[in-house]
Protein backbone atom coordinates (compact mmCIF):
# COMPACT_ATOMS: atom_id res chain seq x y z
CA UNK A 1 0.00 0.00 0.00
CA UNK A 2 0.97 3.34 -0.54
CA UNK A 3 1.26 6.25 2.21
CA UNK A 4 -1.78 8.12 0.82
CA UNK A 5 -3.63 4.52 1.06
CA UNK A 6 -2.15 3.37 4.37
CA UNK A 7 -3.70 7.26 5.72
CA UNK A 8 -7.13 6.77 4.32
CA UNK A 9 -7.07 3.31 5.49
CA UNK A 10 -5.75 4.22 8.85
CA UNK A 11 -8.76 7.20 9.18
CA UNK A 12 -11.64 5.00 8.01
CA UNK A 13 -10.21 2.13 10.50
CA UNK A 14 -10.75 4.97 13.46
CA UNK A 15 -14.09 6.44 12.57
CA UNK A 16 -14.88 2.60 12.52
CA UNK A 17 -14.24 2.01 16.38
CA UNK A 18 -11.13 -1.02 15.20
CA UNK A 19 -9.46 1.63 17.19
CA UNK A 20 -11.32 2.28 20.30
CA UNK A 21 -11.10 6.07 21.86
CA UNK A 22 -8.04 6.26 23.98
CA UNK A 23 -6.06 3.16 22.44
CA UNK A 24 -2.74 3.30 21.51
CA UNK A 25 -0.84 3.13 17.43
CA UNK A 26 2.33 1.01 17.63
CA UNK A 27 4.35 2.48 15.40
CA UNK A 28 6.47 -0.88 15.13
CA UNK A 29 2.87 -2.76 14.98
CA UNK A 30 1.88 -0.70 11.98
CA UNK A 31 5.33 -0.99 10.10
CA UNK A 32 4.68 -4.54 10.18
CA UNK A 33 1.34 -4.55 9.08
CA UNK A 34 1.52 -2.78 6.52
CA UNK A 35 4.93 -3.38 5.34
CA UNK A 36 6.15 0.03 5.80
CA UNK A 37 9.14 1.84 7.65
CA UNK A 38 8.70 3.48 10.40
CA UNK A 39 9.92 6.90 8.71
CA UNK A 40 6.76 6.82 6.65
CA UNK A 41 4.37 5.22 9.18
CA UNK A 42 5.70 7.96 11.63
CA UNK A 43 4.55 10.65 9.11
CA UNK A 44 1.30 9.36 8.27
CA UNK A 45 0.55 9.04 12.31
CA UNK A 46 1.24 12.89 12.31
CA UNK A 47 -0.95 13.69 9.61
CA UNK A 48 -3.84 12.37 11.59
CA UNK A 49 -2.57 14.39 14.47
CA UNK A 50 -3.22 17.53 12.23
CA UNK A 51 -6.29 15.97 11.34
CA UNK A 52 -7.65 15.69 15.10
CA UNK A 53 -7.99 11.98 14.88
CA UNK A 54 -5.37 10.59 17.24
CA UNK A 55 -3.00 12.81 19.76
CA UNK A 56 0.83 12.36 20.33
CA UNK A 57 1.85 12.52 23.43
CA UNK A 58 5.88 12.86 24.43
CA UNK A 59 7.40 9.72 25.50
CA UNK A 60 4.28 7.78 24.76
CA UNK A 61 3.31 8.01 21.87
CA UNK A 62 -0.12 8.15 19.46
CA UNK A 63 -3.41 7.48 20.90
CA UNK A 64 -7.09 7.57 19.30
CA UNK A 65 -8.39 10.69 20.42
CA UNK A 66 -11.43 10.98 22.97
CA UNK A 67 -13.65 13.17 22.58
CA UNK A 68 -15.91 15.20 25.27
CA UNK A 69 -19.12 16.60 24.76
CA UNK A 70 -17.77 19.99 25.10
CA UNK A 71 -15.79 18.72 21.55
CA UNK A 72 -18.80 17.88 20.04
CA UNK A 73 -20.31 21.36 20.51
CA UNK A 74 -17.31 23.00 19.43
CA UNK A 75 -16.63 21.00 16.22
CA UNK A 76 -20.47 21.90 15.16
CA UNK A 77 -20.07 25.34 15.95
CA UNK A 78 -17.37 25.63 13.57
CA UNK A 79 -18.70 23.63 11.22
CA UNK A 80 -21.90 26.21 11.10
CA UNK A 81 -19.24 29.00 10.64
CA UNK A 82 -17.95 27.17 7.45
CA UNK A 83 -20.74 25.15 5.67
CA UNK A 84 -23.32 28.05 6.42
CA UNK A 85 -21.13 30.39 4.10
CA UNK A 86 -20.50 27.13 1.39
CA UNK A 87 -24.03 26.73 1.20
CA UNK A 88 -24.58 30.60 0.21
CA UNK A 89 -21.54 30.31 -2.26
CA UNK A 90 -22.86 27.47 -3.67
CA UNK A 91 -26.12 29.68 -4.91
CA UNK A 92 -23.57 31.46 -7.00
CA UNK A 93 -21.91 28.50 -8.95
CA UNK A 94 -22.64 28.58 -12.68
CA UNK A 95 -22.16 24.93 -13.30
CA UNK A 96 -24.57 23.08 -16.08
CA UNK A 97 -24.77 19.64 -14.08
CA UNK A 98 -26.27 21.18 -10.93
CA UNK A 99 -29.55 20.76 -11.44
CA UNK A 100 -29.01 17.16 -12.87
CA UNK A 101 -27.13 15.94 -9.48
CA UNK A 102 -29.49 17.78 -7.21
CA UNK A 103 -32.37 15.77 -8.77
CA UNK A 104 -30.40 12.23 -8.31
CA UNK A 105 -29.27 13.18 -4.70
CA UNK A 106 -33.18 14.52 -3.90
CA UNK A 107 -34.64 11.09 -5.58
CA UNK A 108 -31.90 9.03 -3.60
CA UNK A 109 -33.07 10.57 -0.25
CA UNK A 110 -36.78 9.75 -0.78
CA UNK A 111 -36.33 6.61 -2.02
CA UNK A 112 -34.38 6.02 1.49
CA UNK A 113 -35.58 3.36 3.95
CA UNK A 114 -33.68 4.75 7.15
CA UNK A 115 -35.37 2.07 9.52
CA UNK A 116 -34.09 -0.43 7.45
CA UNK A 117 -30.52 0.25 7.83
CA UNK A 118 -29.98 2.09 10.94
CA UNK A 119 -29.44 5.60 8.82
CA UNK A 120 -26.21 4.36 7.33
CA UNK A 121 -27.22 5.37 3.57
CA UNK A 122 -28.77 8.28 4.97
CA UNK A 123 -25.39 9.38 6.58
CA UNK A 124 -23.41 8.39 3.35
CA UNK A 125 -25.92 10.20 0.62
CA UNK A 126 -26.29 13.19 3.32
CA UNK A 127 -22.14 13.20 3.39
CA UNK A 128 -22.45 13.73 -0.44
CA UNK A 129 -24.93 17.22 -0.13
CA UNK A 130 -22.49 18.39 1.95
CA UNK A 131 -19.84 17.79 -0.28
CA UNK A 132 -21.47 19.35 -3.10
CA UNK A 133 -22.63 22.34 -1.51
CA UNK A 134 -18.50 22.49 -0.76
CA UNK A 135 -17.68 21.75 -3.99
CA UNK A 136 -19.88 24.49 -5.20
CA UNK A 137 -18.43 27.20 -3.15
CA UNK A 138 -15.80 26.94 -4.64
CA UNK A 139 -13.20 28.19 -1.82
CA UNK A 140 -10.30 26.17 -1.35
CA UNK A 141 -9.91 27.39 2.48
CA UNK A 142 -13.21 26.56 3.35
CA UNK A 143 -12.50 23.38 1.77
CA UNK A 144 -9.24 22.34 3.42
CA UNK A 145 -10.75 23.37 6.97
CA UNK A 146 -14.31 21.37 6.04
CA UNK A 147 -11.91 18.47 5.63
CA UNK A 148 -10.52 18.56 8.91
CA UNK A 149 -14.02 19.00 10.67
CA UNK A 150 -15.77 16.11 8.40
CA UNK A 151 -12.88 13.53 9.89
CA UNK A 152 -13.89 15.07 13.74
CA UNK A 153 -17.64 15.00 12.62
CA UNK A 154 -17.79 11.12 11.79
CA UNK A 155 -15.93 10.58 15.14
CA UNK A 156 -18.82 12.38 16.81
CA UNK A 157 -21.66 10.22 15.66
CA UNK A 158 -20.03 7.48 17.70
CA UNK A 159 -21.04 8.86 20.73
CA UNK A 160 -24.43 7.43 20.10
CA UNK A 161 -25.50 4.94 18.33
CA UNK A 162 -29.14 5.68 17.84
CA UNK A 163 -29.24 7.09 14.60
CA UNK A 164 -32.26 6.49 12.91
CA UNK A 165 -34.16 9.56 14.56
CA UNK A 166 -31.56 11.79 14.07
CA UNK A 167 -31.34 10.49 10.08
CA UNK A 168 -35.02 10.88 9.92
CA UNK A 169 -35.10 14.48 10.60
CA UNK A 170 -31.47 15.06 8.45
CA UNK A 171 -33.10 13.97 5.53
CA UNK A 172 -36.38 16.39 5.52
CA UNK A 173 -33.49 19.38 5.96
CA UNK A 174 -31.13 17.67 3.06
CA UNK A 175 -34.39 17.85 1.00
CA UNK A 176 -34.81 21.14 1.88
CA UNK A 177 -31.22 22.32 1.54
CA UNK A 178 -31.23 20.96 -1.78
CA UNK A 179 -34.59 22.76 -2.80
CA UNK A 180 -33.21 26.10 -1.67
CA UNK A 181 -30.03 25.19 -3.84
CA UNK A 182 -31.74 24.43 -6.95
CA UNK A 183 -33.98 27.79 -6.50
CA UNK A 184 -30.35 29.37 -6.25
CA UNK A 185 -31.66 30.70 -2.74
CA UNK A 186 -29.00 31.46 -0.95
CA UNK A 187 -30.55 33.71 1.88
CA UNK A 188 -32.66 30.56 2.33
CA UNK A 189 -29.74 27.82 1.67
CA UNK A 190 -27.22 29.36 4.13
CA UNK A 191 -29.86 29.45 7.15
CA UNK A 192 -31.16 26.04 6.48
CA UNK A 193 -27.85 24.59 6.96
CA UNK A 194 -27.26 26.36 9.97
CA UNK A 195 -30.80 25.38 11.26
CA UNK A 196 -29.75 21.63 10.02
CA UNK A 197 -26.01 21.37 12.01
CA UNK A 198 -27.96 23.00 14.95
CA UNK A 199 -30.42 20.42 15.19
CA UNK A 200 -28.15 17.73 14.39
CA UNK A 201 -25.73 19.12 17.24
CA UNK A 202 -28.58 19.18 19.95
CA UNK A 203 -30.16 15.43 18.21
CA UNK A 204 -27.17 14.13 19.10
CA UNK A 205 -26.51 15.75 22.59
CA UNK A 206 -29.62 14.17 23.44
CA UNK A 207 -29.53 11.07 22.43
CA UNK A 208 -25.48 11.38 24.58
CA UNK A 209 -27.11 12.14 27.65
CA UNK A 210 -29.96 9.71 27.41
CA UNK A 211 -27.71 7.14 27.18
CA UNK A 212 -25.45 8.14 29.96
CA UNK A 213 -29.03 8.62 32.31
CA UNK A 214 -29.95 5.36 31.41
CA UNK A 215 -27.05 3.28 31.99
CA UNK A 216 -26.62 5.35 35.36
CA UNK A 217 -30.42 4.59 36.22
Amino acid sequence: MTKAEVLLDLQQRIINEEFLPGSWLVERDLSSEYGLSRTPIREILNKLVLLGLITVQHNRGYQVRQFSFQDVVEIFNARRAIEGSCARYACYAKRPDIDERINNLRERLLNLDIEKDGGIKAIAIGNEVHDLLIELAGNRYLKEFEYKLSSLMKLTRNLTKNRTAIEERSRQDHLNILDALQNRDADRCEQLMDQHLSNTCKALADTYLNSLTSFYA
